[in-house]
């Protein structure tokens, strides 16, 4: 006999890599909108009362929605809140497709100066969202690589930064682009992630957009620092 879902289970918690899932996705009308009264309670909650309020109890109170009904889709509270990270980075990747068409013929400093001040503020709206959440599985909340048939870090940065370097090689004195592409890919995102953990204060200054343009640009004109 089965027995009905009603609370925690001992599914295999996700990696910091990979985003909590939904147990099953609601395929009919109700399903659908059963999720979604979990899903705008959730957000509710974390707006108005902050990351501390949210328990599955308090999403079903709001909702109208039965713990048991929660856990039939839903393992934990991560997973609901991951549903409000994927539409978030649903829109942003729409609004990052912009952000490279506006790219076109802007000179280096420039173009470096809109690609991390886009960074910083999708990295901002998420931090804000839940802020352990955003910490904890920060790997797998990587706006270039979301929904993308990147398997690894080097592919990633091989198919988006690298040809950005190459496109201004003119402006380019290192000879080490590989490793370049690397560090502004990589390397920069993950200072942005000690300064959410470290210095979430300073996230929105103008002196950390500053200071993330000037280190790109000793990583690409290293004799221009000498």
């Amino acid at each position: 006999m089965n027995k009905k879902n009603s609370g925690p289970t001992t599914d295999v918690p996700p990696s910091p890599e990979q985003l909590p899932s939904l147990r099953k996705r609601p395929m009919q009308s109700r399903s659908r909108a059963l999720v979604e009264a979990v899903e705008q309670a959730c957000l509710q909650i974390l707006d108005e009362a902050g990351e501390e309020a949210l328990s599955v109890n308090r999403i079903a109170e709001l909702s109208g929605v039965a713990v048991g009904s929660i856990y039939q889709y839903f393992p934990n509270k991560d997973a609901i809140v991951a549903l409000l990270y994927e539409r978030v980075l649903d829109e942003e990747a729409e609004e990052l497709l912009r952000v490279r068409e506006r790219l076109v013929g802007m000179p280096l400093q420039a173009a470096l100066r809109d690609i991390l001040a886009n960074i910083i503020r999708v990295e901002t709206r998420l931090f804000k969202l839940n802020r352990a959440f955003h910490l904890r599985y920060h790997s797998a909340l990587h706006l270039g690589r979301w929904r993308a048939p990147y398997r690894t870090t080097g592919e990633f940065i091989e198919a988006t930064w690298l040809p950005l370097l190459n496109m201004y090689a003119h402006e380019i004195t290192t000879e080490h682009h590989a490793l370049s592409a690397y560090l502004l890919g990589q390397g920069l995102r993950s200072v942005i992630r000690s300064v959410l953990e470290d210095m979430p204060t300073q996230l929105e200054s103008s002196a950390l957009l500053d200071s993330l343009v000037a280190m790109a640009m000793g990583c690409l004109r290293p004799s221009a620092v000498d």
